[in-house]
């Protein structure tokens, strides 16, 4: 049987590659000087950086139920079954609008898994589902690897936490750590929720994140995504060349996250998701 995937731009995959890969993108909208925008579709990052940059405090809103439906109905033609991979469901509604349009639609031909991860490693969740899907896995395998990547590390840090705290997303108390003159939090997504470390000297950011993936994942092979929104660049350099000179890497990439992702955490925003190669 053939099995079709289905994902939301909070995995900060684009259009162009799911479009590659055949999967189905249901957007979830950004409300930004008084319109409404659908991530990555209508709005790009550029556009979304440059705003926020200008003063724009952009608001997510999870997609429908009937934006659901529309691109379920459109892949149960060609596809016999759906996987549909969707943003942690502590941060966010959409993978409960996905399960009420899957009963809606075809409760016995699509499945709805909530990732338990946003951005990186919810893109990390997707690609391996079509790379396991093109090397002829059958749908419980990769399900299966999906449960073992929901426990893998997702690590960022942000500018400061008032995006996060005024979206609902982090404890107020988190806030007032985070505006401490000099440092920055280090934050990581543990079981779906956001999970303060501890903070670090801002200029020490980069090698903060390497270190707590080196700790992880030193002797074991990984595969690494760096995400960001309009971090430094030497930042995003220097992360990146930390991670290789010390780390076993099979494969890494580097995206920049579109406005689900910036409206919550801001920009200057830097993540790295890792997970072992088994």
């Amino acid at each position: 049987m053939e099995l079709g995937l289905v994902t939301d731009t909070a995995a900060d995959l684009s259009p162009k590659v799911l479009q590659e890969e055949a999967v189905g993108l249901v957007p979830i909208y950004v409300h930004l000087a008084g319109r409404k925008y659908k991530d990555w579709q209508e709005l790009t990052p550029d556009a979304l950086y440059q705003a926020m940059r200008a003063g724009a405090e952009p608001v997510t809103e999870p997609p429908s139920v009937e934006d659901f439906a529309e691109v379920y109905e459109r892949y149960l033609q060609v596809f016999d079954r759906l996987l549909s991979i969707h943003v942690s469901g502590e941060l966010s509604k959409t993978v409960d609008r996905a399960r009420e349009a899957a009963l809606k639609v075809a409760p016995t031909r699509i499945r709805v898994v909530d990732s338990g991860m946003v951005s990186a490693g919810l893109g990390a969740m997707v690609l391996r589902a079509v790379e396991m899907l093109k090397g002829g896995a059958e749908e419980e395998e990769v399900v299966r690897e999906l449960e073992r990547l929901k426990r893998s590390s997702l690590y960022f840090s942000v500018a400061d936490l008032s995006h996060l705290a005024r979206n609902g997303r982090l404890p107020r108390f988190g806030e007032v750590v985070g505006n401490l003159l000099g440092l920055r939090p280090i934050l990581r997504i543990e079981k779906g929720h956001i999970r303060f470390l501890k903070v670090a000297r801002e200029n020490a950011v980069p090698e903060a994140l390497a270190r707590l993936v080196l700790d992880e994942f030193r002797g074991r092979t990984a595969r690494i995504t760096i995400a960001h929104t309009d971090a430094k660049a030497e930042w995003i350099e220097g992360l990146k060349k930390g991670l290789e000179s010390a780390l076993r890497l099979e494969r890494g990439r580097i995206t920049r996250s579109g406005a689900t992702i910036a409206a919550n955490v801001g920009l200057g925003a830097l993540a790295v998701h890792a997970y072992s190669v088994e």
